[in-house]
């Protein structure tokens, strides 16, 4: 399943279990919306440009110290 189609299933299902609770007030449905609102944090934003890519430092050695 692509990222997208994933993210709105869980959206669907969360908006569902508002819509119950508001109705109801039980805790276990908000429990519930709770664990799927967790689940969209697995599944991060795409970056659109990689991170920077960080070298090694170079050891500089005991002829080069000030």
């Amino acid at each position: 399943m692509s990222r997208i189609i994933l993210l709105e299933k869980i959206s669907r299902e969360a908006d569902e279990l508002a819509r119950q609770y508001n109705r109801t007030k039980d805790s276990g449905l908000r429990d519930q919306w709770y664990q799927l609102v967790k689940m969209v944090s697995h599944y991060p934003e795409p970056r659109e440009t990689p991170p920077p890519k960080r070298g090694r430092k170079k050891k500089l050695g005991k002829s080069a110290t000030r």
